[in-house]
């Protein structure tokens, strides 16, 4: 595994994998990373991303538009501050996404979270641009998205 600091970000690369934690902004030079990540299929990881600005998404989907053109790229764990960006840009629509974080709050105590949201089990309300009712980890009950649903699920839309 190689491990970087870009900036404010925190990179890890390894075979099929990419891991970025941290802030993607202009001293984020991500779209380089392609040099540094073999040919294939990879997966993204970007449960640890806290912010994103313009120029870092223009980073971003220079890195996406080349590693599209040498494999298959899967985004995984999207940061809730990533997906809400992704749904604006349409060259992210019909991206392999596994899983991504919302924010959610809870009707019943308050409660305020950003869990994470699995694709695949949720694809039908998803596709129908649903947000899916999650459980509350504080009292149980069913939280709701709260957000309009354009702004987290717009990708999944049938």
């Amino acid at each position: 595994m190689t491990t970087m600091r870009l900036g404010r970000l925190d990179v890890d690369i390894a075979p099929g994998q990419l891991t970025l934690s941290g802030r993607i902004d202009d001293a984020a030079h991500v779209g380089e990373l392609v040099a540094k990540i073999a040919a294939g299929d990879v997966v993204i990881d970007t449960d640890g991303v806290t912010f994103i600005n313009s120029i870092g998404m223009r980073e971003l989907m220079r890195l996406v538009r080349a590693l599209r053109a040498r494999g298959k790229v899967t985004f995984t764990r999207v940061a809730d501050v990533l997906i809400t960006q992704m749904n604006l840009r349409p060259e992210f629509a019909g991206s392999a996404i596994t899983s991504f974080h919302a924010q959610y709050v809870c009707g019943a105590c308050g409660a305020e979270a950003a869990p994470l949201v699995n694709v695949a089990e949720h694809a039908e309300d998803l596709r129908w641009m649903r947000a899916p009712k999650l459980p509350c980890a504080e009292c149980g009950k069913a939280m709701d998205l709260a957000d309009f649903p354009e702004r987290y699920l717009s990708l999944f839309k049938a």
